[in-house]
Order: C-alpha cells, then sequence, then structure tokens
C-alpha cells in the first residue's frame, strides 16, 4: 500500500483490514518525529536512492523504533529475512539497521529537548489523543442490521440469537456484557454489541455476508434524523445527497428510506470515478432503492431539470473529519483512502493545507447554496463531522443570511419592473386623450351632457383634496423599501426534533462526533391536493379568483377636448350586468338525451303488428331530421331526371329506403345510411 506504484491489495476480512491501517495511521502520525530524525543523521544524503520513497522508510523505521532498537528474537530471523523479501524492502531495513544508533541518539535528544516523557509527546497536540488505541481497546461492536436480508426485528433477534447473541434490554446504555446486544433508541436498525473477540466476530457470517454492517455511531446520527424528516413536515417527493463520505452511510439512509411510503426516489451524487466500486457495494448489500451518479452536485446549474421532484436535501460536503473518534473506521468505510489518512495526519499548516481548507469551505458554501436556491427544496439538513465553528453553525448562519438577502432583493427587483409597467400603462392612457385633439370635427353637446359634464368636474374638484392624499399614503405603502419577503421563500434554521424513543434531548452535538444542522423554509408548501386546489382558485381555474388582483392603473385626469362625450344609456349599462350561470340548467341540459345516444341506446326490437315497420325496429321522431331526409331526396331525384311534379308519399319514400337497406344487408354491411325513425310524415 505505502510503494511508489501503490498495489491493489484484497483483504481477507475487516478485521485484517483495521490493523492495516491502524498501522499506516500510527506511522503517518509519527512522520513529523521520523523524518526529523532521518534529516538530522543525513539519512538521504547517504542513500540518494532512497529519496521518494519516504512512505516505507518512516514504515520500516517506526517498525524498528517499537522493537526499540533491537534484534528480533533469533527464531523470526528467517522469517523476517523472507517476509522483507517477499515485500522488497530488505535494502531499507539493512540501511536503517546499520545507522540504528544515530537514529537512536536522535529520539532521545529530542525528547530530551522538549521534556516529553513518552514519545507521543512529541507530537502535535491534536496527534496526541490516542484514537486509534482507544478504538482498539474497545471492545464493544457497532453497526447496522440489513433489512434487505432480514426483513424485520423479529427475525433479526432469532437470527442473531443462532449467532450466540443474547439481547440486554437494561438501561444502561454504557454497561454491556459479553455475547449480549442492544438495540439504540436513537438509530433505528442500530446494534451495539460485545463479541467475545473481535477478530474471529468480523471472520463470522453475521459480517461476511453482510447481515450486520460495521459502522461507527457518528456516521449515523445524520441518516437516523434525515430518514424522520419526510413525515416530520408532511413531504412526499424525492430525497437527495450531495456527497458520498462514507458508502456505508449512504447504505444505511438507502436501508432507512426502505420503510417509508413518502419517498419516490433517492439520489447520490459525488461518486466520481468510485461510481463501480460503490454500485457493487449497494449490490452487495441488497440495495435497491438508491440511484448513484458519478457527477458532482456542484456540477448542474439552476436551470437544471434533473432536480425538480426532489422536495429534501442531506447535504454532506467535504470536511476536517475533524471530531470523528475512530479515523480508522472512516478509512475503511471509505475502501481504504490514504489521502484521506494523510489528511487526518497532517502536523502542520502548510500552503498545500491551507489550499485544501479553503477548497473545502468553498465546497461547502457552494452545495448549501445551490441547494438553497432551487424553489422546490423545503428542507435541508447540513452534516459535517468538524469541530471547527467556520465549517458548522458560523458556515449555517451566513449562507441563511446571504440567501434571504438575495431573495429579497429579486422580490424587490419584480416591485421595480411591476412599477415600471404600471407607469408605462398609465402614460398609454393618458396619450390618448391628447392624440385626438387634432381632429376637426366639433359637435354641440346637448344640455344633458353638459349637465353630466359639470356634476363630474365637480365631483372631482371636491374630491381632489382627498384623493391626493389617499394616493400620497399608497406610495408610501408601495415603496421599495417595504417589500417583504414571503414565508414560502425565506429559510430559517429549525431545532433537530426529538427522533428518540421515550427521550426529550438525546442528540448531543458536542459529544457525538457529527455537527447537524436543519435548515428549512418558514412555510412549508405541500404539493398535496389541498396546495394544486388553493392555487387553480388562485388562478380562477373555478372563476372563482379575485378579478382585481391584477395590476392597477391609476385613473387620470380628464383633458378637455373638441370632441362631443359619448353618454352611454341607462339601457346599454344595464345590459352589461355580469351574465351568471346557472348549475342546475347547464347540468340538466347536458344530461337530455340526444337523437343520437337515443339512437344507440334505445333502439329494441318490437312487435310488427303494433309496428308495422320493415325492418322490426321501434320508430322515433324527429322533424329536422324528416325534413332534411326529404329535400334531400327530392334534389337528388331531380339532379338525376327522374322527378315528377307530384307530391312524394310516406309509403314511396319508406320503400325506397327499404330497398337501399336490403341490398346493403345482402353485401354484408352493417353500417346503415341512415336510421329508420320516418313516421307519419306529411307534405
Amino acid at each position: 500500500l505505502l510503494a511508489k506504484a501503490p498495489k491493489k491489495v484484497q483483504f481477507e476480512n475487516e478485521h485484517e483490514m483495521r490493523k492495516v491501517y491502524s498501522l499506516i495511521y500510527d506511522v503517518f502520525r509519527y512522520k513529523v518525529v521520523l523524518s526529523n530524525s532521518l534529516n538530522d543523521i543525513k539519512f538521504y544524503e547517504q542513500f540518494p536512492e532512497c529519496i521518494g520513497d519516504e512512505n516505507r522508510i518512516w514504515l520500516m523505521f517506526y517498525e524498528l523504533l517499537r522493537r526499540n532498537f533491537k534484534q528480533r528474537f533469533s527464531e523470526e530471523i528467517d522469517l523476517q529475512y523472507l517476509l522483507y523479501c517477499e515485500s522488497d524492502v530488505e535494502e531499507i531495513a539493512e540501511h536503517l539497521w546499520k545507522f540504528r544508533k544515530p537514529l537512536a541518539a536522535s529520539v532521545a535528544r529530542m525528547r530530551i529537548k522538549f521534556n516529553a516523557l513518552s514519545l507521543s509527546k512529541l507530537l502535535p497536540i491534536h496527534l496526541q489523543n490516542e484514537k486509534v488505541a482507544n478504538a482498539a481497546s474497545n471492545t464493544m461492536v457497532t453497526g447496522w442490521i440489513n433489512p434487505f436480508l432480514l426483513r424485520d426485528k423479529t427475525s433479526a433477534d432469532k437470527f442473531l440469537h443462532e449467532c450466540g447473541y443474547i439481547l440486554q434490554e437494561d438501561d444502561n446504555t454504557h454497561i454491556l456484557d459479553t455475547n449480549h446486544y442492544r438495540w439504540d433508541n436513537v438509530c433505528p436498525l442500530f446494534v451495539s454489541c460485545v463479541p467475545q473477540d473481535k477478530g474471529e466476530f468480523t471472520k463470522s457470517k453475521i459480517v461476511t455476508q453482510h447481515y450486520f454492517v460495521i459502522q461507527d455511531k457518528a456516521f449515523s446520527y445524520g441518516p437516523a434524523v434525515m430518514s424522520r424528516l419526510l413525515d416530520y413536515f408532511q413531504l412526499s417527493g424525492d430525497i437527495l445527497q450531495t456527497h458520498i463520505s462514507s458508502p456505508r452511510s449512504t447504505a444505511y439512509l438507502a436501508s432507512l428510506f426502505h420503510s417509508v411510503n413518502r419517498l419516490n426516489n433517492f439520489y447520490v451524487y459525488g461518486a466520481g470515478l468510485n461510481l463501480k466500486e460503490y454500485r457493487k457495494f449497494m449490490e452487495i448489500l441488497g440495495v435497491n432503492n438508491i440511484r448513484i451518479f458519478a457527477e458532482s452536485f456542484t456540477s448542474f446549474p439552476l436551470e437544471s431539470k434533473r432536480f425538480g421532484y426532489v422536495v429534501g436535501i442531506f447535504a454532506n460536503p467535504p470536511n476536517s473529519f475533524s471530531a470523528i473518534s475512530d479515523p480508522i473506521d472512516l478509512i475503511c468505510s471509505r475502501g481504504g483512502d490514504l489521502s484521506m489518512l494523510e489528511v487526518l495526519t497532517e502536523s502542520e499548516i502548510s500552503a498545500e493545507g491551507k489550499r485544501r481548507v479553503s477548497l473545502i469551505l468553498e465546497e461547502q458554501l457552494l452545495t448549501l447554496q445551490l441547494a438553497m436556491s432551487r424553489p422546490q427544496i423545503q428542507f435541508l439538513l447540513y452534516q459535517t463531522h468538524s469541530i471547527v465553528s467556520s465549517e458548522n453553525q458560523d458556515m449555517v448562519d451566513y449562507i441563511v443570511k446571504l440567501i434571504n438577502e438575495t431573495s429579497l432583493r429579486k422580490h424587490q427587483s419584480v416591485f421595480r419592473e411591476r412599477k415600471r409597467l404600471e407607469a408605462i400603462a398609465e402614460a398609454e392612457v393618458a396619450n390618448i386623450p391628447a392624440a385626438a385633439m387634432g381632429s376637426p370635427r366639433k359637435r354641440v353637446p346637448n344640455a344633458q351632457a353638459e349637465e353630466k359634464v359639470k356634476a363630474q368636474s365637480a365631483t372631482e374638484a371636491g374630491t381632489t383634496k382627498s384623493d391626493g392624499i389617499v394616493e400620497v399614503s399608497g406610495v408610501a405603502d408601495e415603496s421599495e423599501d417595504n417589500v417583504v419577503l414571503p414565508d414560502a421563500d425565506e429559510f430559517m434554521c429549525e431545532n433537530i426534533p426529538d427522533i428518540c424513543i421515550n427521550q426529550d434531548g438525546c442528540i448531543k452535538q458536542h459529544s457525538i462526533g457529527c455537527y447537524l444542522s436543519l435548515i428549512k423554509r418558514t412555510k412549508i408548501t405541500q404539493l398535496n391536493a389541498k396546495y394544486l386546489i388553493k392555487m387553480a382558485e388562485a388562478r380562477g381555474l373555478f372563476d372563482t379568483a379575485d378579478k382585481s388582483t391584477g395590476p392597477k392603473v391609476k385613473g387620470t385626469k380628464t383633458l378637455e377636448t373638441n370632441i362631443e362625450p359619448i353618454i352611454e344609456s341607462e339601457y346599454c349599462s344595464s345590459r352589461r350586468v355580469e351574465k351568471r350561470i346557472n348549475i342546475d340548467q347547464l347540468i340538466s341540459r347536458l344530461m337530455t338525451n340526444t337523437n343520437s345516444s337515443v339512437n344507440r341506446i334505445g333502439i329494441i326490437k318490437a312487435s310488427s303488428i303494433s309496428h308495422p315497420v320493415k325492418f322490426k325496429f321501434k320508430r322515433r321522431e324527429c322533424k329536422r331530421y324528416k325534413t332534411t331526409l326529404l329535400n334531400i331526396y327530392q334534389i337528388s331525384r331531380q339532379q338525376s331526371g327522374t322527378f315528377r311534379y307530384r307530391r312524394c308519399s310516406v309509403e314511396s319514400l319508406e320503400e325506397i329506403c327499404s330497398i337501399a337497406i336490403c341490398c346493403l344487408r345482402r353485401k354484408g354491411l352493417r353500417k346503415y345510411p341512415y336510421p329508420l325513425h320516418i313516421q307519419n310524415l306529411e307534405i
């Protein structure tokens, strides 16, 4: 794993994987001490061929330091030589053994200089914590039961009992007996157990066959809260996760969504080059309700319609992971990410480190900004594993303030545009009389018109003062500064809901190694039937919308012209009364049978005695159809030259129709030229 060109390694089980990466973590943690000692004795000047292979040199130096620069036992020398030759580190081991005394003296001088009673005191403060050692000494194993293999809690209890584990239901969450397990009261499907041997437990079928997925509890709080927010806000739709910080955590969230009926689709972005690996991992676990994409969430513009049905977002952008208690669990869950291990063990702030921190903050800000700028997003759960305030609460406060200010400026811009259009409409209305002043026609108004014009001018003069006051106050109320951001567009921070069973405030973020922040709109928009009906009424689809909601154009003062004002009569004004629709009459008119419907459903066979018609169908009458049929018949006879000036009888018309229908029936045609419903036709 630490070679110049890393080789692909296949681990037998997770226990072996954790042991290997625990050793690498300690090597990277002590690399400051190891590098200073090597530079102190000028090791790279003596062996320039070792430049560029620092990782393996640190590994062999750390192994020599752990055995206090002593020779191995005689029975282990042959095995050591064989393993060193297979790993191609024999030459490096010989160089370090040759300079073992100068290296030991260099380490001793550093301890004396800094008064370090132990070697760990030479490390920076954030690396002195023995996280890996504490995690290794902890006998408790945490993880979640795979619901795609064990369908319910009863079957899981039965399976664990068959594997030799007993359910412990006492309230003491810290003490757990050996070969006992307990269900977690915060995270669904989550189990804590104490096996007799952790190494053998990872090799058992309960882990190798993926019935039990090992995971640190710090990576389970976010999915546990996210899985219950749809029910908490009573929403239905799609959920999106912006990044994959841990494939196991993503699989855990998908397993919790397996029993949520409000969820339609679960999308995960940011897989990158590991897309095939992550999809294969989900397939092995049996997760079938997730869609993983390689594209980054921040690469999609706001105009993209891919997230049209997403109502909630689980934002977990990259962070410093400074709050996690078990870094090996994070590395193993990511498939063995050595770059992440190097980041977690950095000892000093370098230019590259500052650049990486700035990129992390930029990615966090861009992720939150793009997530909150989409109009259909109703809530967002932000998760980090950091103790730095600039990544946690400071970031949330800044982005909420930024989004609300941006939305308010947009509403003010819409307000200015509406005022501009109203001003244009007022100008057009005011210019209509002025354009007509050049007309040469002049009419003498009658007495009635003069009286009405004078009365109107007197009324306007009497109300000018009061109208002016109202107009000024209206303008003052409609100022741009008085525009208020609607609740449906405003974001706010919400307290994390209580998701614990029979317990309040169980999520204590300062001690769980996970920071969670719930951001939601002040007014949640539920796209249900009630909301859609309300929107339809507001848009006038049911003829109940307020017709005065449109932009109003202010009245303009009537200009003096040489055109006689047109006085509408009371009769004309009375005819403009809005026509009201009687629903009962409309429904009765629509339900009345037509001639076509009667013929389709009402034709029945009848007796030839009571209805002497050729084809024994009940006759129906339609006066308009009789008249039209007779006219067509007479015109056709006239055009064919066989028309005679005689009156056409009903018998002759029926005879002609009967002959035509008989011919059609002989040819096998079922469609008649017209229905027979002529009765008592007189001309």
